[in-house]
């Protein structure tokens, strides 16, 4: 991520902090509420292709036609709600990403829990979607220092092993116990091969902060898998993932629903008598 890509996280950050407000669960609530449980939907992402500037507080980002990511209702019984987001990668070349920016800014030190839940439709061995955090490790008064943090079941094994047609939870904070790793070498960690605690991690690079997105990665070699992840948790925010409903059709929502206009959408939801 280079400085101009740096500068518009932050100024996206700054504006959304200015409204003071955000959707959760249809109702307008205050960001600084202790906890809140926030409801996305296909009406609240932009998709775009990989590596493209962020434009909207969710993106959802794909690498080829073949990565796919969608709201869908199921499978089984999610955590929150009716729904999840799923993601697939057929190919190894294939990637999906569905990231958050209202979080840039925030210090790795005042970041008190990271968790999320998962349901592997298709897949093997240790293969599910995993977490990702796009840092700033020496922190924002010292140029460059660029890496993502990325959390992933199969190197925190005292969570359990990963498992088919199940809802599975992982702590990715744990007490500060979670290990993580980094896609470039920083104090205390080096490149893909250390798997280190968030702890240590925090401990070593004490200025740390969010740089871009924080949310859900699944690719680069996780041939043949389909993961939904929902109850995506990031300090006092709960992210619901769920299948649109009538109410979505408002403030434009029918257009990211491929409506012609609002009546359309509605109506798609409303049940015939």
């Amino acid at each position: 991520m280079d400085m101009t890509t740096k500068g518009f996280c932050m100024k996206l950050h700054l504006a959304a902090a200015a409204a003071l407000t955000m959707v959760a669960g249809g109702l307008l609530v205050s960001p600084a509420h202790a906890v809140t449980t926030e409801r996305v939907t296909e009406t609240n992402v932009t998709r775009a292709p990989e590596n493209t500037p962020p434009s909207d507080h969710w993106m959802l980002y794909t690498r080829t036609p073949a990565s796919t990511g969608a709201f869908v209702s199921g499978p089984a019984t999610p955590p929150i709600g009716g729904g999840s987001f799923q993601m697939s990668t057929p190919g190894g070349g294939d990637k999906v990403q569905l990231f958050n920016y209202d979080h840039v800014g925030t210090k790795l030190s005042d970041v008190n829990a990271i968790a999320y839940d998962t349901y592997r439709t298709a897949g093997s061995d240790q293969q599910v979607a995993a977490l990702n955090l796009e840092v700033d490790f020496n922190g924002p008064a010292v140029s460059g220092g660029f890496t993502t943090l990325v959390f992933e079941p199969v190197y925190n094994t005292s969570q359990g092993a990963v498992a088919s047609g199940m809802w599975q939870h992982w702590d990715a904070y744990n007490g500060g116990g979670a290990k993580w790793w980094s896609t470039k070498s920083i104090p205390g960690v080096c490149a893909f091969d250390c798997f280190v605690s968030w702890s240590d991690i925090v401990a070593a690079n004490p200025d740390a902060t969010i740089l871009g997105g924080v949310g859900l990665n699944q690719g680069s070699g996780n041939v043949g898998l389909t993961t939904s992840v929902d109850a995506f948790t990031f300090n006092d925010t709960t992210y619901d993932f769920d299948v649109p409903g009538k109410d979505d059709c408002k403030n434009n929502g029918w257009m990211k629903l491929g409506f012609k206009n609002q009546g359309q959408c509605v109506a798609s939801f409303t049940p015939v008598k």
